[in-house]
């Protein structure tokens, strides 16, 4: 048998799907119309990956000091229960002008939302240690992420109005970290609210209101299903608004509501509000980084996508994020030995907050 020639079975081929599709030719304009922007877009996106934005830079290694810096801030930050962020988007604003030029970042929005990208890295590490330990009630978390996600996605709308005020956004941050360092101050610890008395019911009748969760080690929590009342919506809703805002704020509302409400033990509503801030915060990080995106795009480049590779500092957040990552393992290790008393731990991050909201404050006033 003598084979086709190349022409003659290109031939046959076209002749064959002209009998199967009778509008074949318009189909393979269209394949070949689909394929061209499928490789179009490969090109655009290889051209604009992370590694060429990593290679593109002179310094590879000038935001090194930050992966111990993070690791220390994400355990000092998690130990204390309050979000990275809170200390991180302080760092990005206060000290890194102060090194210099050499230190940019592209604006005090692009500082928040990388502070959020970092604390949802961080708190992830968290979560993740949580969840194999059977202490993370979704079904809990849900009631008060239904309110957080969609709030602090309005909050981080609202992020970038905030933020081209410089005067706005250090008289805000001000009187929250002086508000935080209260709250540290005169505030009970979670592990005192636990310790106080809390009546789980034995009536039949109210036996619905208690969850049983058993962890992955056998031992079981009982406590009840949290109402969700109008005042501690309106507590979780502002504590989610500030995290779109800011970065911070719906840890710290949500602990006590699980423990003080819900008679919820310290383990479990850890993992239960750890679980929150990472969506909550999650939310906030992709819609003020897309926010950005979108001005770049429509500024510089063609495609959000583009924008998006292009408003990361991804030569910082190499070092931020595994950073918070191992802070992420060392504070429930610290935790579970009890290096450091709880009392000492709010004592240094209440002083801290303070210190930081005092140094906003003269800025805010000063310029």
């Amino acid at each position: 048998v003598i084979p086709p020639t190349p022409a003659l079975a290109a031939s046959l081929t076209s002749n064959t799907m002209l009998r199967i599709f009778p509008n074949a030719n318009d189909l393979s304009l269209d394949v070949e119309s689909v394929t061209s922007s499928f490789h179009d877009i490969h090109i655009s996106l290889s051209s604009n990956s992370v590694l060429n934005a990593l290679q593109s830079e002179d310094r590879h290694f000038q935001y090194a000091f930050m992966f111990p810096t993070m690791a220390l801030i994400a355990t000092c930050c998690q130990l204390a229960g309050i979000g990275g962020a809170a200390l991180l988007s302080p760092l990005f604003l206060l000290v890194f002008p102060l090194l210099g030029p050499d230190y940019p970042l592209t604006s005090p929005a692009s500082a928040i939302a990388s502070a959020l990208l970092t604390e949802v890295f961080g708190f992830a590490s968290g979560l993740s240690g949580y969840w194999r330990r059977g202490l993370v009630d979704w079904s809990v978390a849900a009631q008060y992420l239904v309110i957080s996600v969609p709030l602090a996605l309005l909050g981080a709308l609202a992020a970038s109005l905030v933020a081209s005020n410089v005067t706005l956004l250090r008289g805000v941050y001000a009187v929250l970290m002086l508000g935080l360092a209260t709250y540290l101050t005169l505030s009970e610890s979670p592990a005192q609210l636990s310790e106080e008395d809390c009546e789980i019911p034995d009536d039949e009748l109210l036996e619905s209101k208690v969850r049983v969760k058993e962890a992955a080690d056998g031992t079981i929590y009982r406590y009840l299903q949290p109402d969700t009342t109008l005042s501690n919506a309106f507590i979780t809703g502002s504590g989610a608004i500030l995290t779109g805002l800011l970065g911070v704020g719906i840890g710290e509302v949500v602990l006590p509501q699980l423990i003080r409400f819900g008679c919820m033990s310290l383990p479990v509503a850890a993992g239960t509000s750890v679980a929150v801030v990472v969506l909550t915060a999650l939310t906030a990080a992709v819609v003020q980084f897309l926010n950005l995106a979108a001005q770049v795009a429509t500024a510089d480049s063609p495609s959000l996508l583009q924008g998006l590779v292009h408003v990361i500092p991804w030569s910082l957040v190499q070092f931020t994020i595994p950073g918070a990552l191992l802070g992420g393992q060392i504070a429930p290790y610290l935790a579970a030995r009890k290096v450091l008393d709880d009392e000492t731990i709010e004592q240094f991050t209440a002083a801290l907050f303070g210190v930081i909201g005092l140094a906003f404050a003269v800025k805010c006033t000063t310029g």
